[in-house]
């Protein structure tokens, strides 16, 4: 099935004139995975997606449009800009507390700029807060810019990672914002990605899926006990190896996933098992070699391959050391001999193996919102070809930002 599979996806990378490692993204996978996705979501849920994880604005648009959202998690000061200056009616969650000059230098952008943006950050954009010491200095900055902040309060139920874990200081911010003209209460958030990784010692998944939960709806009693209307707040939670496990009548009224819909191999989870990995990287081999020899050791090869220790097929590829593991051929290992490279790294081959120079060899990414990233352009694959070229996240330069916008707009 992987040999047919990949001598196709080989096909039409040769046809497309790939010449250096790429990122790969099977577009019809992509669609069975949201697919899988919107069964959980159509049970009463929003739907926010991730978009460190899947950092491209042509993906994230083709995402928005496939699933009706216009809900994004953001996570890095420059992707922000990026969804801002790009992506037309975001609604923006962050998806972890930034620096308050992190903020600032959002805001000395964005009013610099907003007359040629169409961004409102009032209604588009939900800062994380984790503390009540944040908040203080979220509150100071948003008086100094003459701005209304719409906070969003991470809560701790059960990652520990950090949040509110007390219901004073939980409450005590509560009253911070609901007496401020600076602030105003968005929604919860509380990220419970640890569930599916609990062992059976300690109560096992389904406890701790259960403790989450009770945690979350204590948090939201404590905010209905103070805020006198919650019907508009966002209360988000889940993640790509949780999502499956909420519905309607839940205390979340939003999930956030991503990865999920592009599989990387630290997604195979039980929950994901109907999901199928989409994003692969596929690079050049360079050399093949048969019978390669331990390097100021000649001597001792012939050994060393009879003991195992050396194979007796391998090949070096264009690139290498990445966030991956070799998904095809079959059995290919990368070669102890030489270690790490990201020049020429050196993979041993099964000994059936067919592939020759010029030929691919496939990788399948751990993560994808480093993978991503290093590739610059992503090809997507359909019915046997590659039918687009789409760009990762750029970096805006802070430092000349209109004529930046003003360039790309």
């Amino acid at each position: 099935m992987k040999k047919t599979y990949f001598n196709q996806m080989s096909k039409g990378l040769k046809l497309a004139g790939v010449a250096y490692p790429t990122l790969v993204i099977d577009k019809e996978r992509l669609d069975q995975n949201i697919s899988h996705l919107m069964k959980t979501v159509n049970k009463g849920l929003d739907y926010r997606i991730v978009a460190k994880s899947l950092p491209c604005v042509e993906l994230l648009k083709y995402i928005m449009s496939k699933t009706k959202t216009t809900r994004l998690m953001c996570f890095h000061l420059p992707f922000i800009m990026n969804v801002v200056q790009s992506i037309k009616g975001a609604d923006i969650l962050l998806g972890k507390p930034m620096p308050t000059n992190a903020v600032d230098q959002f805001y000395q952008w964005y009013l610099s700029n907003q007359h040629i943006l169409g961004f409102d950050h009032e209604k588009q954009m939900q800062w994380l807060v984790d503390s009540d010491q944040r908040l203080q200095k979220y509150e100071a900055l948003a008086t100094a810019l003459g701005i209304t902040l719409n906070v969003n309060l991470e809560i701790d139920i059960g990652l520990h990672r950090g949040g509110y874990n007390t219901d004073k200081e939980f409450r005590q911010s509560l009253q911070r914002i609901k007496s401020s003209k600076a602030l105003r209460l968005s929604g919860l958030m509380g990220y419970e990605a640890y569930i599916t990784k609990v062992p059976a010692l300690l109560g096992g998944p389904k406890k701790a899926e259960s403790e989450s939960k009770a945690r979350y709806a204590h948090f939201k009693k404590l905010t209905e006990s103070v805020i006198d209307d919650c019907s508009h707040l966002c209360f988000n939670t889940g993640g790509s190896t949780t999502y499956p496990l909420y519905e309607a009548g839940d205390s979340c009224n939003e999930i956030s996933v991503a990865s999920a819909l592009v599989k990387p191999s630290d997604f195979d989870v039980y929950t994901l098992n109907h999901h199928q990995p989409a994003a692969f990287i596929a690079t050049p081999i360079l050399k093949r070699v048969s019978n390669p020899e331990f390097p100021a050791a000649k001597s001792i090869s012939t050994l060393l391959r009879t003991i195992g220790l050396l194979p007796k097929l391998a090949c070096f590829i264009y690139g290498g050391n990445w966030l991956a593991s070799p998904y095809y051929p079959e059995q290919s290992k990368r070669s102890t001999i030489l270690g790490p490279s990201s020049n020429q790294e050196m993979y041993s081959l099964p000994d059936y193996c067919e592939l020759q120079e010029d030929d691919y060899m496939f990788f399948r990414p751990s993560q994808s919102e480093a993978v991503f990233l290093q590739f610059g352009k992503i090809a997507i694959y359909e019915h046997g070809k590659i039918i687009n070229w789409w760009p990762v996240f750029n970096y805006p330069d802070l430092g000349n930002t209109e004529s930046k916008i003003l360039k790309t707009a």
